[in-house]
């Protein structure tokens, strides 16, 4: 009998904390180490259905104190239970021109990356399947771009994708370097998409903007549980260090479009590759209110002859710094590529990062190093 309650118990346990919210409860933590968990869970199990009187009553699971330990009391258990924090490890990495380059290892690649819950794509050239771009006009699959999202798809990855590319130039719906797409990969047993909060393009106009180099899209997220939502802008500024300027300008109208859109969400993280040269450059061009993970401006280019602090996350600091949803003390971590390439080398060639080859290395890998930040998920949402 008492197998098959617990079985039920456990069945409702995890249906009723998918609908349940968190609010105030008696102390659920019934072993008392610091934690509500599945182990706090097992004990309420066993004292199910008793009542005051009994012998092996346990007070500590009457949680209402009405002398039984009944659903009204399970009721308590899982709303503590749901206040449980947890984190969302993401990942941001310019992958050097995914849609072109036949000989870029995207097994590799996408083993690297599997183990994080969202993976932000900057460099992304070309559509992995048919599809019709933002106007209706259809294109086609490349082969190339295919491979890598089938990679993904192995890791458990799902993913949301621009309904278009985007570029400098006159003309887009092309499939090479010129113009990229935006993609972000995301686990769905985490995550899921939240059309119903600021998303797309941040401009009309996707080719030749006066501001943009690419015109960024965000890319907005719920967790699988309801608890945490938020917009990703994936951004790739411009490149070269006589654009500061332009870079600056850029961040500036990301900003303002966020500024536009946060009566609906406050959580908006901006990431990707922004070219930015130096320490000086970045604090110039941070809009007001933002700061950046990577204020250390650690290196994320992988030259061996130049240290760049190319990618980095801004965000707006919570105004209560109880409720910031960014793991500050995980920080901003910089994955060294070249290291982690290297036992997945199996061409009789040698590895292109011993010594290191730029071009070559690009090719199979890319130019960038992949960076991570993290997400605390709360009890309940700030907004």
């Amino acid at each position: 009998m008492k197998k098959y309650t617990a079985t039920a118990l456990c069945l409702a346990l995890f249906l009723a904390t998918a609908f349940l919210a968190a609010q105030e409860t008696e102390p659920a933590d019934f072993n008392g180490d610091g934690t509500i968990n599945f182990a706090d869970f097992l004990l309420f199990a066993q004292g199910f259905g008793k009542s005051a009187g009994q012998a092996d009553f346990n007070a500590k699971l009457d949680l209402n104190a009405d002398g039984t330990i009944d659903f009204e009391d399970f009721h308590l258990f899982v709303n503590a239970f749901a206040v449980v924090e947890y984190e969302i490890t993401v990942c941001s990495f310019n992958i050097k021109f995914v849609g072109l380059y036949k000989k870029k290892d995207n097994k590799a690649l996408a083993e690297l990356v599997g183990q994080y819950d969202m993976v932000v794509v900057q460099e992304l050239v070309a559509p992995p399947d048919n599809g019709q771009y933002c106007d209706g006009t259809p294109y086609r699959e490349d082969p190339e771009a295919d491979a890598f999202f089938n990679a993904m798809s192995a890791q458990g990855f799902a993913h949301s994708l621009s309904c278009e590319d985007t570029g400098s130039g006159q003309t887009i719906h092309k499939q090479g370097s010129s113009t990229e797409w935006s993609v972000v990969f995301y686990k769905p047993g985490k995550l899921a998409l939240a059309d119903d909060l600021p998303h797309g393009f941040l401009a009309e106009d996707r080719s030749a903007h006066p501001v943009y180099r690419r015109v960024p899209h965000a890319h907005s997220f719920r967790t699988a549980d309801g608890r945490m939502d938020f917009v990703v802008v994936n951004v790739h500024l411009y490149p070269g260090n006589r654009e500061a300027e332009k870079r600056k300008a850029e961040l500036l109208g990301i900003a303002n479009w966020i500024d536009q859109n946060d009566s609906q969400e406050r959580d908006f993280y901006i990431v990707g590759d922004m070219n930015i040269q130096d320490a000086a450059e970045l604090e110039a061009a941070t809009p007001p209110g933002f700061v950046s993970l990577n204020d250390e401006c650690r290196k994320t280019n992988t030259a061996t002859g130049s240290d760049k602090p190319y990618d980095h996350v801004l965000y707006r600091p919570a105004e209560h710094p109880e409720s910031n949803e960014v793991d500050e003390a995980f920080d901003f971590q910089v994955v060294n590529l070249i290291d982690a390439m290297r036992d997945s080398w199996r061409d009789a060639s040698p590895y292109p990062g011993d010594p290191y080859s730029g071009n070559l290395f690009a090719q199979y890998y890319s130019d960038h190093h992949p960076v991570l930040f993290r997400l605390v998920v709360p009890s309940r949402d700030d907004d």
